[in-house]
């Protein structure tokens, strides 16, 4: 799908100025579809404000919601869910398949909603900056200097934020801001989608440094107002998360600027955490959470994310199986996180449920006998009620470790992996970095062939661990940036079926991943330590290579049983 001039605007534009008033898009009685008449949107000052303060909640709801959240912690296989719901089970069954991009999809959320919502918020703030600027001073005038210039500093970052979302999700979109001519416009790469986000949040941060003013908790999610200080705190936070969200492969990833990335990482957050608040004022919350971290019947702690941990051999024994062939089992490890002292007890991150609630023929392979439960505490103590977190200090250290592994600085990321290995894994630290993780046969983590991980692997392993579940996609964007993801995976999503078909696209809906397709992720192959193993001529590797062919054929033969109706 190439980039080029599109015939109309996103529909999501022309609800903006409705939805942000009123919560609903309604008809509105526009003759030029790429010229809205926004007099008619905005004719008083509290207009200008709400079409600006009201963004927060949509970008919010963009990035925390049920899609595409969801579904991207299960093609990441951090979560198992073979549900129909939001997509789960299509996304993430295997062998995977391409993303199902018809408008009359069942879950065609998955995409519609991160792109409808992203324009209805760069809608809202190109008229809205339009009209703190353009001599409408009728307007302008019983808005204070500082109320004014709070305004701009905050629309600059929700722009940023919303062409962010946009840049990692899909493969193009259309850059629009207030100086953006309606009747030229066209789609871009996600890379240059990227470079105008990344614009966007240094143009806010710049704008911030020395301000007094401050934003009202009702605007950011009821959380307690911020600060200027705050605000370019948030917006560096979020500029160091995208920019290593954005690349689609591991060569990609490996280039990025990460002095840079490192510079915005490094002075963290203050309080450790962000995230909308939910209470009495009906904030938008994480509903992602509730589906599969929080209800024990919807989702189960992935294999593939914590086998690495297990030291009884049975998770080489579940990666080497037939698909058919792979069973929960119960997982022997000294990480605390994951288990307590036996196999069939609670670790400080993931409780032990014993059976799955899934159904046997969508595939044994997504059962899990295990849940991550560290969210629990908002629907047990508080009933929804309280701090639904997105970002935390520790993802930011993690980041920070990722750039001093990269940057050549691989004591610096190791003092990172000890911390939270020892802290809350309670597990060996690392002695040197250019060793393999410390425990003998009981190391942490493990790869497939049952060989230690080296100080890069534990890095992944850390992180994932340890920000599982806080914001959308981290699971998933990693994975695709370190080069994880399954086979077949789509390694991005396409611009909404029914978007294409109003805005005129030429060559029509596209889509990505499955064999074959566009943007699909490779194979992975095997690890060194296996491959030395294939190599031998002993009974093991035998086994072994019988195992991996007959996974190999299984891969090429079998499809997802598409008679199966989606339900809960």
């Amino acid at each position: 799908m190439k980039n080029g001039k599109i015939a109309r605007l996103p529909m999501a534009w022309l609800c903006a100025a409705a939805v942000l008033a009123t919560g609903a898009c309604v008809e509105l009685e526009i003759e030029n579809f790429n010229a809205p008449d926004r007099d008619r949107a905005i004719s008083t000052p509290s207009d200008i404000q709400a079409l600006i303060s009201g963004t927060y909640l949509y970008w919010e709801s963009t990035v925390t919601h049920r899609h595409p959240a969801p579904v991207m912690s299960t093609v990441a296989d951090a979560v198992s869910s073979s549900w129909g719901n939001y997509g789960m089970r299509d996304a993430s069954s295997e062998p995977r398949v391409a993303f199902n991009n018809d408008p009359a999809y069942s879950s065609a959320d998955v995409v519609e909603l991160p792109w409808n919502w992203s324009y209805v918020v760069l809608a809202a703030l190109t008229d809205g900056l339009n009209a703190t600027r353009d001599n409408r001073a009728d307007m302008v005038k019983e808005l204070t200097e500082d109320g004014t210039k709070r305004l701009e500093v905050f629309g600059k970052m929700l722009q940023g934020l919303s062409l962010a979302a946009l840049s990692v999700i899909f493969d193009q979109a259309i850059i629009v801001d207030e100086d953006t001519n309606l009747d030229s416009l066209k789609l871009s790469p996600y890379n240059e989608v990227w470079e105008a986000a990344r614009t966007k949040l240094t143009e806010a941060i710049d704008m911030a440094q020395g301000g007094t003013w401050d934003i009202p908790t009702e605007w950011v999610g009821c959380n307690g107002a911020w600060s200027a200080g705050r605000l370019a705190e948030i917006a560096r936070a979020y500029r160091a998360r995208y920019a290593v969200q954005v690349p689609r492969t591991p060569e990609e990833r490996e280039n990025l600027d990460w002095a840079a990335i490192k510079a915005d990482a490094a002075p963290g957050l203050a309080g450790g955490t962000h995230g909308g608040y939910y209470d009495a004022c009906i904030w938008g919350w994480a509903g992602y959470k509730w589906p599969l971290l929080m209800h024990n019947g919807w989702g189960r702690a992935d294999i593939r994310w914590v086998g690495p941990a297990d030291a009884s051999g049975k998770w080489e024994e579940w990666m080497a199986a037939d698909l058919d062939d792979r069973r929960a089992f119960d997982i022997d490890t000294d990480d605390r996180r994951v288990t307590g002292d036996t196999p069939d007890s609670d670790g400080m991150y993931i409780e032990y449920n014993g059976g799955s609630p899934f159904r046997p023929e969508r595939g044994y392979y997504h059962f899990s006998n295990y849940r991550d439960y560290r969210f629990d505490y908002i629907l047990t103590e508080n009933q929804f009620l309280g701090l639904w977190p997105d970002m935390t200090e520790k993802e930011l250290e993690f980041i920070e470790a990722e750039a001093d592994y990269r940057m050549g600085n691989r004591n610096a990321a190791m003092a990172t992996v000890n911390r939270y290995r020892t802290m809350n894994g309670k597990l060996p630290p690392f002695r040197s970095a250019g060793d393999v993780a410390p425990g003998g046969n009981r190391c942490v983590p493990q790869h497939p062939d049952g060989s230690c991980g080296d100080l890069w692997e534990a890095l992944k392993y850390e992180k994932r661990i340890e920000t599982n579940g806080y914001g959308m996609g981290v699971e998933y964007f990693d994975d695709r940036g370190w080069g994880d993801l399954v086979q077949y995976s789509w390694q991005q999503l396409p611009i909404p079926g029914a978007e294409i078909e109003i805005l005129q696209l030429e060559g029509g809906i596209y889509t990505f991943g499955g064999p074959g397709g566009n943007s699909s992720a490779p194979y992975l192959g095997v690890s060194n330590g296996m491959k030395e193993l294939l190599g031998q001529r002993t009974p093991e590797a035998l086994r072994l290579k019988r195992k991996l062919l007959d996974a190999r054929r299984h891969l090429l033969e079998v499809r997802p049983d598409d008679d199966v109706p989606v339900n809960r």
